[in-house]
């Protein structure tokens, strides 16, 4: 059985948190965004996951509960607003990172947030942050519908570049490491029981 002991870990940015959910916290999100936010000690959002993301978030959950050191590849990255203390969207990397160092990362705003570059910011961090990890990836690649104008333009912001009219990569590079300095790491926030 894997180790479900995890270090809570965030990431912080001038407006955002990003809560790297452990195990324990991540069925709290599968079983009710209002029972993850309480756990938390976050603004009640009235908000749910949709469908799509409660699928993907179950399978990541699965997947982590057999990959002994998935955490913290796998899992779900909260978003947090700080001025509000309220949870606005999410991201999640879709496994570790493979035999050729690339890694996908999915994401999503709830839309009463959108516009407000929260996922510019927040996949910002997000990828810095992964390229300063021990063993963490070369390349991040995403994904996005050619009809999503949006999401194309958030990671046209963040560097990526398209491989496809829905395929993007973005490379680990001295630019990006230097995005590591301005993002604020913090870990051992809080313990999560063994089980």
């Amino acid at each position: 059985m894997p180790e479900l002991s995890q270090t809570m870990q965030t990431i912080d940015t001038p407006r955002l948190k990003i809560i790297v959910l452990p195990l324990p916290m991540l069925q709290k999100l599968i079983a009710g965004t209002p029972q993850l936010e309480k756990e938390l000690g976050l603004a009640p959002s009235g908000l749910e996951l949709d469908m799509h993301t409660r699928d993907a978030m179950t399978y990541l959950a699965g997947l982590a509960q057999k990959t002994p050191d998935a955490y913290p590849w796998i899992t779900n990255y909260q978003i947090i607003w700080q001025e509000r203390n309220l949870a606005v969207g999410s991201s999640c990397f879709m496994s570790k990172p493979d035999a050729d160092g690339q890694i996908e990362i999915g994401y999503g705003i709830y839309p009463k947030f959108q516009n407000r570059a929260f996922m510019t910011e927040a996949l910002q961090a997000i990828c810095a942050w992964a390229f300063g990890q021990p063993g963490g990836p070369r390349a991040i690649l995403a994904e996005t519908e050619p009809d999503n104008p949006a999401s194309r333009r958030v990671l046209q912001k963040c560097g990526f570049q398209a491989e496809s009219p829905s395929r993007y990569i973005l490379h680990a590079n001295p630019k990006q490491s230097a995005l590591i300095g301005s993002v604020k790491i913090l870990s051992a926030k809080k313990r999560i029981p063994k089980r």
